[in-house]
């Protein structure tokens, strides 16, 4: 399933509130993030919640987890400024 744009809104916002539950220092796939943003409505397929969490990083609204087992395995935290948004948006 592919966002349409008048939603990418609110499936940033989801995935924002999926990194934020996550509070682990490992981060979550972009995989594992999909799966969890079901329960916000969305049903994404996983290249379209990576690029939107490329887009977040740009942002400075979360942040991949460095690579510290496999480089091919990336994983995404919330960053402070996330968490900001998410306050500043009552979420």
């Amino acid at each position: 399933m592919t966002i349409k744009s008048t939603n990418m809104e609110l499936f940033d916002q989801a995935i924002l509130q999926v990194l934020e539950a996550n509070n682990t220092r490992f981060g979550l796939t972009a995989c594992a993030i999909g799966t969890f943003s079901r329960a916000y409505g969305f049903g994404p397929e996983e290249k379209d919640t990576l690029d939107r969490l490329e887009y977040l990083a740009g942002k400075n609204l979360a942040a991949e987890v460095p690579k510290i087992i496999d480089r091919n395995f990336r994983a995404w935290k919330i960053t402070a400024a996330g968490r900001q948004y998410l306050d500043d948006h009552n979420l």
